[in-house]
């Protein structure tokens, strides 16, 4: 066909409207997707995507700490100085904080310094004692030891 019969064909023949979308969906006898539903199936894929991606993490963990095998140490007792415990301090003077170390890791303190109770400190530790002494010695300045 001549470009001059194929305009005058859609001229004679076209009627507004029958060209859409809609009437195309309706002629195959099916729904017109809405915008919403496009969402919908984003929305699941990236649900999908996430979820899959949180068990990966938790798997991975998982793995991790599971692969570490236990350190099974029998008969041996660990010394006071190598227990970790978990000790708070609030604006507590030295002499306090040396008899709260000696009540909860059993260990004896020395080397306090004269004036002791001029020295307050408020901090939370988790460690070992010989750690909390030389973080004390490294706060304070002071050159207190753990009796062993």
């Amino acid at each position: 066909m001549s470009d001059e019969k194929e305009i005058s064909f859609v001229a004679k023949y076209y009627r507004k409207g029958s060209f859409s979308v809609d009437k195309a969906w309706a002629s195959l006898g099916l729904a017109t997707p809405s915008k919403w539903r496009r969402y919908r199936a984003a929305a699941a894929v990236a649900a999908i995507v996430v979820l899959s991606a949180t068990a990966a993490v938790i798997y991975n963990q998982y793995e991790h700490t599971a692969a570490k095998p236990a350190a099974v140490t029998e008969g041996v007792t660990p010394s006071p100085t190598e227990v970790v415990r978990v000790i708070d301090f609030e604006e507590a003077a030295l002499p306090t904080v040396v008899d709260k170390i000696k009540e909860v890791y059993g260990v004896k303190v020395t080397n306090l310094p004269e004036n002791a109770e001029n020295y307050t400190l408020s901090l939370r530790y988790e460690g070992t004692a010989d750690d909390l002494v030389t973080t004390i010695n490294e706060i304070l300045e002071t050159n207190m030891t753990i009796e062993k």
